[in-house]
């Protein structure tokens, strides 16, 4: 079970490492960066949502902490369906997708924080902060209308990056603490 709960914050860890390295191209190269983003987060997406899937019916009845991993895989599979298939128009959608996908992952990190303080957790108020913020940035994408929306995107998901990998590692520092 220990091993599990590892392996999900560490993909987890490698997914946000993928979200950074994607802003900092699309800093570097805004207007190839989006055919590039498109393609490499599409594919992400599905993994992620096929692994989240994977791990609700390993873990099923067993630990309530990712209870929601069924619903977090349909949903980002069936956004990386979406991006892949339609990677034409994704430029015009990419800040909207990537908006509700970080403020989507803000409300969940919520959702663990005061999980965290259910178990005695610390670390649970460093969580929240970091959540919110995610939160609050996904929703300044989705709502920004700004000339630079891509270099803006790339920030925001820089910054929800470095937050999911903070998030990630008190989660596996705790990760004895919350099987007790």
């Amino acid at each position: 079970m220990k091993e599990m709960i590892k392996r999900t914050a560490v993909v987890s860890i490698i997914t946000s490492l993928i979200f950074a390295v994607l802003g900092i191209v699309m800093i570097a190269n805004p207007e190839a960066a989006i055919e590039i983003v498109a393609a490499v987060l599409g594919i992400t997406v599905i993994v992620i949502g096929a692994e989240k899937i994977i791990s609700y019916f390993v873990m099923k009845g067993n630990l309530d902490f990712f209870n929601y991993e069924l619903i977090y895989g349909i949903v980002a599979i069936l956004f990386g369906i979406l991006i892949m298939t339609h990677s034409n128009t994704f430029a015009s959608i990419v800040r909207i997708i990537i908006g509700i996908w970080i403020a989507y992952a803000g409300l969940m990190k919520i959702n663990i924080s005061f999980k965290l303080k259910s178990a005695n957790i610390s670390a649970w108020a460093v969580v929240l902060i970091l959540s919110i913020i995610s939160l609050l940035a996904g929703i300044l994408v989705m709502f920004s209308n700004t000339s630079s929306i891509v270099i803006l995107t790339a920030v925001v998901m820089i910054i929800y990056a470095i937050a999911d990998i903070i998030d990630e590692i008190i989660f596996i520092n705790n990760v004895d603490k919350i099987l007790e």
